[in-house]
């Protein structure tokens, strides 16, 4: 078994974010273990809640199969208030707000780091 983190660098707009999602879900069923899937730069924006306190459909996915199968959801502290000036009001709240720290030591964890 393979332990896997997931870094997803894009927008939840964006086709990477679904291809990330799809691969993931593939991990899963080939009997990989995913510790961590971290939201950094653009990616912080799947955790955004609307005017409406909606999540885009994309980031609701990810929220949905993180759920289904308990993984952690992180978004990256430095980028949510320095590079997008968020509040924890404008984040749901099953995306927990983590810092580099934690990525690097879920990294330091597994066998391989996949980037989207």
């Amino acid at each position: 078994m393979t332990d896997l983190v997931l870094s997803v660098h894009v927008a939840p707009d964006h086709p990477r974010s679904l291809l990330a999602l799809n691969y993931a879900q593939a991990a899963l069923i080939s009997g990989q273990r995913i510790r961590q899937i971290f939201f950094y730069q653009a990616g912080i924006l799947h955790a955004q809640l609307d005017a409406e306190s909606q999540l885009h459909p994309n980031a609701a996915a990810w929220l949905s199969f993180a759920q289904q199968h308990s993984l952690p959801l992180v978004v990256c502290s430095t980028v949510v208030e320095q590079d997008f000036d968020l509040t924890a009001e404008q984040l749901h709240p099953d995306y927990s707000v983590g810092g580099l720290t934690e990525f690097s030591s879920a990294v330091a964890q597994c066998e391989r780091l996949v980037q989207f």
